[in-house]
This record gives C-alpha cells, structure tokens and sequence, in this order.
C-alpha cells in the first residue's frame, strides 16, 4: 500500500524542487525519507557525499537508508533507467508497496553534463509505471542553470518547496508532447573534420574512423566509440534514408562522430533510454546498447534535413572562459548556516580568505557565490581583502 502524497497513484509518483541552503534542502529530504522509514518502505539516496552526509548526521538511523555510491549508475541515462528498473523488480518482489527515491541528474551547476538528461526526466515518467515508485528530484537553486530548470518544471508534474507546500506544474508536458533541449555545437565541430564519408560501406567507415581516432583516445574508449559507430551507421542503413554521411573530428584526447541520414529519425521518444520490445525485430536495439556505453555520450538529433546520431568520446569541451559563476565560492566553519559575518571567501586551497578557517574545517555553501551573498553574512576579515564589485582577490 502506498503511503504519503502518492497515496492511491498507479506509477513513478515524479516530483521535483528546489532549494537555496543546506536547511531548505533538509526541510524538502528529510520528512521525505523519515515518513517512508517509518511506513517501512525502502528509501534509495542519491546526493553527493557533502549532502548524504548531511542527511546521515539528521537521521537517528541513517543504516536504514539506502546511500548511492556507486557514481557509474548515473554515468548515462539509459544506465540509470536500467539499473533502477533492476532494483525496483527486487524491492517489489520482496513486497515493497512503495518505494522511494531522490536524488539530482547530472548537470553543468554539479559538475556534471546534462546533455541527455532532459530525455531520462521526461521518459521516467512512463517507463518506471509499472513499480510504485515516488521519486523527489531537489535541485540547488544557487547552481542549476535556467534551461535545467525549465527542463525540471517540464518534466515533473508536481513541485515541492522547502515550507511543505505542493503545486501542480502548468508546465509540465507529456511524454509524446515534451520538447527536448537542442544538443548544444561541440566547439571541435567548428573545425575541418578529419573524416567524411558518403553511402560508404560499414566495413570501410569503421576502417576509416578507426584511422582517425587511434591515439586519440584510450583503449576502452576506442573500443565503446567503434562500437557505437557500427551500431548507429547500420541502423542508418536498415531504417534511415540515404544518402547516410559519417564526419569526424578529433583532437588530442577527444573525438566526435556524426552519422546522418535523410530519414525522419525514430518516432518513439524513449529510442535508445529502453530496450526495445522483442516483435521489434531489433530495431532501436543498437541505440540502446549504445546509450549504455560508460566512454561515449549519444545523441539523437532531428531537423528538417535528417536524422543525426551524434558520438562524443574523451575528455568533456573546455567550458567558455565566461561559464564560471565566480572567481571565489562562500563556505562556513563545518557547514554551518550563516549567520552574522560567519560565511569566508574561499581562497585558492580550500581556506578562508583571511586565513582564519583552514580548508578542512570550512565546508562550501551549496556552490554560492561569494559576491552573491549579503553583504552583512560575509566574514568582514574576508572582505577587507577582496574587490565587491567582482568578488576576486585583491593584488
């Protein structure tokens, strides 16, 4: 029997919110996982270690709840689905009514990529159906970049806020309606590809790439990325149009394939984030074996000219010179909330500014801003030494 807010719902009771302190993101988690323990329901975690512990130190018994630390499950999107859907199976089979879940996806304000992960918010919301399953997704305020956010708003169909309030997203939309983000360039795309090809064979194309990456890449992922390739160049083949085109690029350490066909692409929106039935005979099955890979990152890009398997292996695009928030980070001593004058500029070794915290005792504040926080919270020591107007340190 189900318990809570999804009391009496069939499926992936999917909701989201969004915090600005380590005290709001315990008033979102915290009842959340308390009230699933005490209706003896499984609770899975899966925050970074500075929030689990967090959590631990708040919970009487934290052994009860299952802590995430196998960071690989959230290494690519159709991964996770999988490794979830594995862990739902053997819960409800032990004969749990409900289970619970939160945790964040990947994404560039927790220093991750969230490129795909757009797709795995939208597709959880019919491919966990048939478990009973109530995810809370939190997000940090202070770090999520908008087109998350607008992602997150999207693609959950209730918002929760840290006072205990719940609202119906108007936003949300249904998987067949929901609008992906557009993949974003790759900068090495912007320069002369090292390999174009045209309708050529499979035999050729993998001889031809193989060329061309070797050595830029090491072996693992030299293997993962020829397989995606043959897997996304025979599925252009068997159910794209041709003309099927194959370029790519390469750099020192990183590698990106394009193959493209002129065909409308798949019409299923979970292509490649689930295996794919077995009267299928196949189709799809490719893309997500692909997707599964740990060294390449797949993209499924449609436009009015085709359809686009796009491959990236190796080291992730520097990020733009602009694309840091701020020269310094905020922190208090141990992670404790701020208060008058109590939050230190974060210098360089992990220390306070003016030295009065070493960088093992001061815990950073949710990735703020030094410059971002009120004037009258910022250590004044610290801001003796540091330039208010762009929160860098002084010569």
């Amino acid at each position: 029997m189900r318990t809570g807010a999804a009391r009496g719902y069939v499926g992936n009771f999917h909701e989201a919110g969004f915090y600005s302190s380590d005290a709001e993101f315990l008033a979102l988690i915290h009842p959340f996982v308390t009230e699933g323990v005490a209706a003896g329901e499984p609770v899975i975690i899966g925050y970074d270690e500075r929030k689990c512990d967090l959590l631990r130190s708040a919970l009487p018994r934290p052994e009860r709840i299952a802590f995430l630390g196998d960071t690989s499950l959230y290494a690519s999107p159709a991964r996770a689905i999988e490794a979830y859907r594995q862990q739902f199976e053997r819960l409800v089979a032990a004969g749990a009514g409900q289970i619970r879940i939160a945790g964040d996806v990947p994404h560039e304000g927790n220093g991750g990529r969230f490129a795909s992960w757009d797709r795995y918010e939208s597709a959880v919301n019919v491919v966990w159906q048939h478990h009973p399953v109530w995810s809370r997704c939190l997000y940090d305020a202070t770090t999520v970049p908008d087109d998350v956010r607008d992602v997150v708003e999207r693609t959950h169909r209730r918002l929760v806020t840290p006072d205990g309030g719940a609202v119906t997203s108007t936003r949300y939309q249904d998987v067949p309606e929901f609008e992906g983000l557009p993949p974003a360039a790759d900068p090495l795309e912007a320069t002369a590809p090292s390999v174009c090809l045209g309708d050529a064979s499979l035999k050729q194309t993998r001889r031809r790439v193989a060329e061309a990456v070797r050595g830029h890449l090491d072996t693992a992922a030299f293997d993962e990325l020829v397989f995606a390739l043959s897997e996304a160049v025979i599925n252009a083949q068997s159910y794209g149009r041709p003309p099927v085109g194959v370029r790519v690029w390469t750099a020192p350490h990183r590698v990106v394939v394009r193959v493209r066909d002129s065909g409308p692409g798949p019409l299923d929106p979970l292509t490649g984030l689930v295996p794919v039935p077995e009267s299928s005979a196949g189709a799809g099955l490719g893309l997500w074996l692909s997707h599964q890979l740990t060294g390449v990152e797949a993209s499924l890009i449609t436009d009015a000219g085709g359809f686009t398997v796009r491959l990236r292996a190796g080291a992730p695009p520097a990020a733009p010179a602009d694309a840091a928030a701020c020269a310094l980070r905020a922190g208090t001593l141990h992670g404790a909330l701020p208060t008058l004058g109590t939050v230190h500029a974060i210098d360089g070794d992990g220390s306070s500014l003016c030295e009065a915290v070493d960088a093992v005792d001061l815990h950073p504040l949710d990735g703020l801003c030094w410059r971002d926080l009120p004037a009258g919270q910022q250590c004044p020591h610290c801001r003796m030494i540091t330039d208010l107007d762009d929160g860098s340190a002084r010569p």
